[in-house]
């Protein structure tokens, strides 16, 4: 009980670019190779699937 289905409110600290924390915000883990995607991720929860086609385009553009 208590959780958000946000992942996180999307308060000012956590949209766009803060999304999940700052610096990592572009779907690309400090882990080379590993990426983010989910709720977690910049837009946020719900069911629309953006942050999965966002970080597919990240892996996408890093494999050109």
């Amino acid at each position: 009980m208590g959780g958000d289905i946000a992942h996180g409110v999307l308060s000012l600290d956590q949209l766009f670019s803060a999304r999940p924390v700052l610096g990592h915000a572009d779907y690309r883990s400090p882990i080379a190779g590993l990426y983010m995607c989910g709720a977690g991720t910049h837009p946020g929860g719900g069911v629309s699937g953006m942050p999965g086609h966002n970080a597919a385009h990240t892996v996408i553009r890093d494999m050109r």
